[in-house]
């Protein structure tokens, strides 16, 4: 199992002045809402701060890695310290802390969470595998959500201001036009639509196929099949698991292989 090069246990608490600490710049929430801050700061007001933040030494100064909702009611109370941890987080670290404390805690949209994932894939030294292990997810789930992400940025902002699900976006990834998608998401928002009335919207007046099409016209071509093996492949190893495929067309049928490599643990995992 990948394991960050920070140690969480044992640290002492120390008292932190607020001004002191910048914000997370891989923070994977992107929304806290004012109601759960007021919450929370009803509760630090009452019992007290129950749990540090967790920061980093950056410069002269530090880097928040979570506890911006802490800090956030803090600062609701008037308060100009904070009770926190100091880790000796590298870059990458620190993102995966962020992230993994989110999902912890209170588990972040998943539009957010497959962002977040994505950065730290892009810019740290850590494989797929290495990720899914140290934040406990399953693969083809984060697969798929990542897989979403070719969605323009404009539409993936209209699926997270209505918080729709990935079955919301993967109808809309069917669409080629940007601004169908668009316009879509927003009314599927607006509306409430649920994934089956957007799929069937789509099916009718976009692609103007019927509702539910035979399974026998699907699949009459081979090569849809193939090219959806194929295309799931590519999207594996592009986010770094090594798979391979080899596809034999013979007279009466099509072989189609596909090899995943098994990844074995370290001892010391």
């Amino acid at each position: 199992m990948f394991k960050p090069h920070f140690y969480p246990t044992g640290h002492a608490i120390r008292r932190i002045a607020m001004d002191a600490i910048a914000p997370n710049p891989n923070r994977s929430r992107r929304r806290v809402s004012a109601e759960s801050v007021r919450a929370l700061a009803e509760s630090i007001r009452r019992h007290g701060q129950l749990s540090p933040v967790l920061v980093r030494a950056v410069g002269e100064g530090y880097e928040l890695i979570s506890g911006q909702r802490r800090m956030k009611a803090l600062k609701l109370l008037g308060r100009t310290h904070v009770e926190a941890v100091v880790l000796a987080a590298n870059d990458c670290d620190s993102a995966i802390l962020a992230l993994s404390a989110n999902m912890h805690r209170l588990p972040p949209y998943w539009l957010d969470e497959a962002e977040a994932c994505r950065q730290i894939l892009d810019n740290y030294p850590i494989t797929f595998e290495q990720l899914v292990e140290s934040l406990s997810l399953r693969p083809s789930e984060l697969a798929d959500s990542m897989k979403l992400l070719r969605l323009p940025p404009r539409v993936r902002n209209e699926l997270r201001h209505f918080r729709l699900s990935r079955e919301h976006a993967r109808a809309l990834l069917s669409l080629s036009d940007a601004e169908t998608q668009l316009s879509l998401a927003r009314q599927a928002g607006e509306q409430r639509w649920s994934v089956r009335h957007l799929q069937a919207f789509i099916d009718q007046h976009i692609h103007k196929a019927p509702l539910r099409p035979s399974v026998s016209a699907v699949v009459r071509d081979n090569r849809i099949i193939i090219n959806a093996i194929n295309d799931t492949v590519r999207e594996l190893n592009h986010i770094g698991v090594a798979v391979t495929s080899r596809v034999e067309e013979l007279d009466d049928h099509i072989d189609v292989v596909v090899t995943i490599p098994i990844q074995k643990k370290s001892q010391g995992g």
